[in-house]
């Protein structure tokens, strides 16, 4: 009996064990066993307003774990990146900086192995909760392994494209060639992430010999087929050419995105002129189906997108240099890559802008805002326009329609920066409730885009309270800010977070206008 009583009374003392709150939904907890310096950590927690099933809640929270655990590692690539950051102390030197800037891009859809996520679900409060976590060691170790196993596939592929060489082989060989092309994009991405992420000890990168057998490919192909392009026709019959070789048939829904000048998400006259050649070129030459996402509904393309074509274009003495990348969209997997020039002197002979009249005060912007950027919290923050939320580029009349949803009732405030240097206050302190939690909420206001043209910021803070006010002056029916950019940016980012109580979240849209 009393054996039965003991069996008993340690099954409840299990269940009570196993009823009981996890230590991380606490803030003071869970940023004491999962420190900053050690781990990628993200936590999410929803309340069920509206009764729906436990197990969606708790899935939309992992969902938003693992979507903050990959905007910080974005978070820390643009530290190095777009603010330049050079510290003996982190290992990384002003020169891996700049070869870092020259190489990369922005990598949406990292995908980490080894993530552990935890889910709890308070019955009593109808609260769900979720974290996920992985310490950076181990990420690190991950990526040093992926780049020594993509530079041995590199240095493969080189080898069996000389041996075709020696067979007469050309096409096949200039074909090995091209498609080495895609996994140098997946080394780029290895290099970026172990930079951003690294300690005191250097972390080996194997910057020069990488750039020695980027050197050797970029021979061999300009050897057979030279990559320097007379005119953005050329150019975008290469691109469409080249993609179709290393892949030519590809199933499914193609998005282009308009291409982005070095690593900044700012674009230009250039890249919506080679936009609309390489969307005809892709279309009637490499039979791609490209789709037009430029209406978003509820943050949701009316087509399923399969892949995505996205492109950079720095300068490089006397020419732009395009690196074009096709991914697996959900993976955010290179499959192709295409790397092609055309002389400045064409974009200057035929009035061709390639970057905005206000590059250097929207650039020094954007690096303001990337310090002490705002990210990880708890109250989840999704803002886009009609025409999604990267690679914007609006031409003059079109029309921009803004779009948010947030997972808990908050305050929200919109300021748009425009490229004259002004700003104005679009929103503010617009308090969304419980009834539009989770819910898309579309500004009234609809705005036509007009001069001054170049490159313009839309700014979007929310917090669980009011934000202190902001100085306007009303002109032309709408609210332009009177105080400085640093008060602005203090006023809506405000403190540091140190507990669950004041919760904050940010959102930064990049948006180049430009004339018809």
């Amino acid at each position: 009996m009393k054996q039965i009583i003991l069996t008993i009374s340690i099954l409840i003392s299990s269940i009570l064990i196993f009823a009981q709150a996890p230590g991380w939904i606490k803030y003071e907890t869970r940023t004491i066993k999962y420190p900053e310096n050690n781990y990628l950590m993200s936590f999410s927690s929803e309340t069920n307003y509206y009764d729906i099933d436990a197990n969606e809640l708790i899935n939309r929270c992992v969902e938003n774990t693992k979507k903050g655990v990959s905007e910080s590692v974005n978070v820390s690539i643009k530290s190095v990146t777009v603010s330049g950051i050079s510290n003996v102390n982190t290992g990384i030197d002003a020169e891996t900086v700049e070869y870092i800037k020259h190489s990369s891009v922005s990598y949406s859809n990292i995908e980490l192995s080894g993530l552990k996520t935890e889910t709890y679900y308070d019955k009593r409060k109808k609260i769900a909760y979720a974290i996920t976590y992985i310490t950076k060691i181990n990420v690190i170790n991950l990526y040093k392994q992926k780049l020594e196993t993509l530079v041995l596939k590199i240095e493969e592929n080189i080898k069996q494209a000389n041996n075709f060489k020696k067979s007469n082989l050309e096409q096949k060989a200039y074909l090995k060639f091209s498609e080495t092309l895609a996994l140098f994009r997946d080394v780029e991405e290895a290099q970026t992430i172990l930079v951003a992420l690294g300690t005191i000890d250097k972390i080996p990168i194997q910057r020069e010999k990488v750039i020695s057998l980027k050197s050797e490919i970029d021979k061999e192909i300009n050897t057979i087929n030279s990559s320097v392009k007379n005119s953005v026709s050329d150019l975008a019959f290469f691109i469409s050419q080249e993609l179709k070789m290393q892949i030519p048939k590809l199933d499914g829904n193609i998005s282009l995105s308009i291409f982005n000048y070095q690593d900044t998400k700012i674009s230009s006259p250039f890249a919506k002129n080679l936009y609309n050649n390489l969307e005809q070129k892709l279309i009637s030459n490499s039979n791609y189906n490209i789709i037009n996402i430029d209406e978003f509904k509820g943050n949701v393309v009316n087509k399923k997108i399969d892949y995505i074509i996205t492109g950079n274009y720095w300068e490089e003495d006397n020419f732009l240099k395009i690196v074009v990348t096709l991914r697996d969209f959900k993976t955010g997997k290179a499959l192709a890559s295409v790397e092609s020039k055309i002389l400045k002197d064409y974009c200057i002979n035929n009035s061709i802008t390639y970057l905005p009249e206000n590059f250097i005060n929207a650039n020094a912007k954007i690096k303001n805002f990337s310090e002490n950027e705002i990210v990880g919290g708890d109250l989840n923050l999704e803002v886009w326009t009609n025409k999604g939320n990267n690679n914007l580029l609006f031409q003059e009349n079109d029309t921009l329609s803004l779009y948010l949803r947030v997972n808990k009732e908050c305050f929200v405030r919109f300021i748009y920066h425009l490229a004259d240097g002004s700003s104005v206050l679009l929103l503010d302190d617009y308090y969304i409730g419980t009834d539009k939690v989770n819910k898309v909420y579309k500004l009234p206001e609809v705005f036509v885009c007009t001069e001054p043209f170049g490159a313009e910021l839309l700014q979007v803070n929310a917090q669980t309270e009011k934000f202190p006010a902001i100085e306007t002056e009303n002109k032309y029916g709408y609210d332009f800010i009177i105080e400085n950019f640093a008060s602005v940016l203090e006023k809506s980012r405000g403190f540091k977070k140190i507990d669950d109580e004041m919760m904050k979240a940010e959102n930064t849209l990049i948006i180049t206008t430009m004339r018809k």
